[in-house]
């Protein structure tokens, strides 16, 4: 019988680095990451680590960093947990405007297509309809979705988002939380008991075994779309489907969930969220008009025609010290608006 796996992403998932990184003297695991790893292979589960490594086809890094990184992010793992093993590495080299010709190509390996979970679950013969993917872009949540996986967007505030993790949500994730113990308390919570224990147990407890807070995580009252829930009812995403009016529907008009009784991890998951969602809206993506930009370069056009007096009145001293005098204040305007622009 074919083993799920969880997909862990490398970067801003489990080492804390939302840029280029091919110096393993700079790797520094994401807090929880050694116990998250170590508690998914108890679960059961594979570990692997895909990865889009962009840096090899830009040149800023070789192959051999990458591996060098992995090997180091290896030990870190054990030495924090030693269950925390990590079964395969898959990395992308490949982009499309490479610097790099041999690495310039729209490769079906880089996220958000699924080509290095496909590879790995043949690699290791990965059950992916039973595997998760946790990442912290929403190319991970796409990359997952495409391959059969469920799907955890991680975002930690603590951490500084990387270009890739800002970009539009184009797939809505299972479940979304601000630590690794969460992604991993989740994946437990929606396990699968292994065939031979669930023969064992009575068919109108079947729903129940599988999904032991349905209630909670499928009563729409308790789900009206808000960010640390699952966006659908967990008993839908169970093979099992015939069982959900028989037990789990019947169980949610007993006992319906109010917001006020959800559990203290959930409230602290959505306060995450909302802080998380707040700090954004103070983020300036590149392409976005700026005021203080605009007049940055208004002020510079007015020091050029002002330097192009003084070139006209050079033989005049007194005009010529004046004039650039005025030219220097400007330019300070226009220093002071571009640093003013940037602290946004």
């Amino acid at each position: 019988m074919k083993r799920p796996a969880v997909f862990f992403d490398r970067d801003n998932t489990l080492i804390a680095c939302n840029e280029f990184l091919g110096d393993p003297s700079k790797v520094a695991l994401v807090s929880g990451a050694a116990d998250a790893v170590a508690r998914a292979r108890n679960l059961g589960y594979a570990t692997v680590i895909f990865s889009n490594q962009s840096g090899v086809a830009r040149g800023y890094f070789t192959e051999q960093a990458v591996h060098a990184v992995n090997q180091k992010l290896d030990e870190l793992l054990r030495d924090g947990n030693a269950k925390a093993i990590v079964d395969r590495h898959e990395f992308c080299p490949f982009h499309p405007d490479a610097s790099i010709e041999k690495y310039r190509q729209d490769s079906p390996l880089r996220k958000p297509l699924p080509g290095m979970i496909h590879q790995a679950a043949e690699a290791l013969a990965l059950d992916l309809s039973r595997s998760w993917v946790i990442g912290d872009a929403p190319r991970d949540i796409e990359a997952g979705k495409a391959a059969g996986c469920r799907t955890i967007l991680f975002t930690d505030p603590s951490l500084k988002a990387s270009p890739a993790a800002l970009a539009e949500r184009k797939v809505e994730p299972d479940y979304i939380c601000s630590t690794l113990t969460e992604a991993i308390d989740f994946i437990a919570r929606h396990t699968e008991r292994p065939a031979e224990e669930a023969s064992e147990t009575p068919p109108s407890s079947i729903a129940a075994t599988i999904v032991p807070d349905a209630t909670v995580e499928a009563t729409p009252a308790s789900r009206p779309g808000e960010a640390g829930r699952p966006r659908e009812s967990v008993a839908d995403e169970s093979p099992l489907r015939g069982d959900r009016d028989a037990g789990v529907a019947s169980t949610e008009e007993k006992q319906p969930i109010s917001p006020s009784s959800a559990p203290p991890a959930k409230l602290e998951s959505l306060a995450s969220e909302i802080l998380r969602e707040l700090r954004r809206r103070h983020e300036q993506p590149l392409a976005d008009f700026s005021v203080s930009k605009l007049l940055a370069g208004v002020v510079q056009v007015i020091v050029l025609a002002v330097l192009f007096m003084a070139f006209l009145n050079r033989d005049n001293n007194a005009n010529l010290i004046a004039l650039l005098l005025f030219a220097l204040t400007l330019q300070a305007m226009t220093i002071a608006l571009l640093i003013m622009s940037r602290q946004r």
